[in-house]
């Protein structure tokens, strides 16, 4: 059931130059991994709301964090953010990782950029499942303390590769060049940029491993009505936050 709440920012964490880790108390119904809100401040310039997965929900304290990356105005906003200020929070809104995840097997977890957030949501759901994640930056870390930050629970799963295309501290390179053996998992799900998801797409097609992407679009309204995060799939025209946020790869029909 989705809510529109105005909370107060518990804590705002600058990880490094490019992420922060937003903190509110949510009290009414718990998100589950995959899963997105819409954010909006109230001393917002910018019109519209933006949407960001949940990275951490904690049911004792009611704490859940966004990790977000700086990519521009609305984002930048909010970074901004000092504790107590208030922000309207519409949510818990789309599908999730769960329902598309074997009883029992092995899944490979791909997170491109902030899209490791939802991943890191689906490790501390489900601690005990079989996952390896690979998380791909565009900058590496400068130490363990902000690697573990930025990961958060998905620096709990049974293996994590994590790759950077400046090198720092990481593989060097993009992260689907690591996927080396997509075949031995059950099930792969990526969420990240564009041209990543359909990097994946092409290695599990390629392997016959069965995959679902989370689509990353601009959202407007969040629910389905203004019809501006709209997708091409084998199925017809798609709602990213209202049909998604969570597709299998084969039915996404990505731009050339």
């Amino acid at each position: 059931m989705t809510s529109s709440l105005v909370c107060e920012v518990v804590k705002n964490i600058s990880a490094n130059e490019e992420f922060f880790i937003l903190q509110f108390i949510w009290k009414d119904t718990a998100p589950k991994a995959g899963q997105f809100f819409m954010l909006k401040p109230l001393r917002a310039s910018t019109f519209l709301p933006r949407p960001f997965g949940v990275f951490d929900y904690n049911h004792e304290q009611k704490i859940i964090k966004f990790l977000i990356c700086k990519r521009g105005a609305g984002t930048i906003e909010l970074s901004q953010l000092s504790a107590g200020e208030k922000v309207q929070l519409t949510g818990p809104a789309g599908n999730i990782w769960a329902d598309f995840l074997p009883e029992n097997g092995k899944a490979a977890l791909i997170g491109g950029s902030a899209g490791i957030a939802p991943m890191s949501a689906l490790v501390a759901e489900k601690p005990d499942y079989y996952f390896h994640v690979y998380a791909g930056f565009r900058q590496g870390f400068h130490g363990k303390e902000e690697e573990n930050l930025i990961l958060g629970s998905a620096a709990k799963a049974k293996k994590v590769i994590i790759s950077a295309e400046d090198g720092r501290n990481a593989i060097s390179g993009k992260i689907t060049d690591y996927i080396f053996e997509p075949e031995k998992y059950n099930v792969i799900f990526a969420c990240g940029p564009t041209p990543m998801l359909k990097a994946v797409k092409k290695i599990c097609k390629a392997r016959d491993v069965k995959c679902y992407v989370s689509t990353e679009s601009r959202f407007a309204c969040g629910i389905g009505a203004c019809l501006g995060c709209t997708i091409n799939t084998v199925n017809g025209i798609r709602r990213c936050c209202k049909d998604g946020p969570i597709f299998p790869s084969e039915e996404v029909i990505f731009d050339a």
